[in-house]
């Protein structure tokens, strides 16, 4: 079972609620679940 956190954000003017994998980063759940494809990281 993975472990997940409730998040809530507000995205372009629009609050956007889920529960997301601990593990997983902002910018892949920007880019696989809000579909912002077009966010980028900033340093690897």
């Amino acid at each position: 079972m993975t472990a997940t956190r409730a998040v809530s954000l507000t995205v372009n003017g629009e609050t956007v609620e889920a529960d997301v994998p601990v593990r997983k980063n902002l910018v892949d759940f920007l880019r696989e679940d809000v579909g912002l494809t077009g966010s980028h990281v900033g340093c690897e």
